[in-house]
């Protein structure tokens, strides 16, 4: 399940691309996977309809009712896993899911204490391809066409 962040409430400063945005250019990002993969993947709005900060405490505890024989893990990058300890009921969030961690490339071992996986992935942040387009280069090794044409389109992270 790939699920946008609505108003992520750790950021200092609003995300540019508003959470519709984001769910579009997920959609997109899916769609340009082979079918076999798209077939093994859903995407949910959930976060960002819900209104105010999103916390994913809220989100397992909502979603936990409707599958209630399933075990939950969430997967995250080393920068989010880094400052996992400072989320939203992290104990009570910690009860509910398993962590699985996806390191970056060349990046040492069991950094956060949790299940870690190393994956055939771009070394290189979200944070890292917004400053490229911010700075008007070319960030099409990075994304797929697909997503670069919504982001100009819709004039997101400075592009024309």
């Amino acid at each position: 399940m790939v699920m946008p962040a609505g108003n992520p409430y750790m950021r200092a400063a609003a995300p540019v691309a508003n959470g519709y945005d984001r769910v579009e250019m997920c959609t997109r990002a899916l769609e340009d996977l082979p079918e076999y993969l798209q077939e093994k993947v859903v995407l949910t709005d959930l976060e960002v309809r819900r209104e105010g900060p999103t916390y994913a405490i809220d989100t397992l505890t909502q979603l936990k009712p409707f599958f209630p024989q399933d075990t939950f893990t969430l997967i995250l990058g080393s920068d989010a896993a880094a400052g996992f300890d400072k989320w939203h009921k992290v104990a009570e969030l910690k009860k509910l899911v398993e962590i699985l961690v996806v390191k970056r490339p060349g990046e040492a071992a069991n950094k956060s204490g949790f299940a870690e996986v190393e994956i055939d992935a771009l070394d290189i942040s979200a944070t890292q391809i917004r400053e490229i387009l911010e700075a008007g280069k070319d960030a099409s090794p990075y994304i797929s066409d697909s997503v670069l044409d919504y982001i100009k389109e819709r004039g997101l992270y400075g592009c024309k």
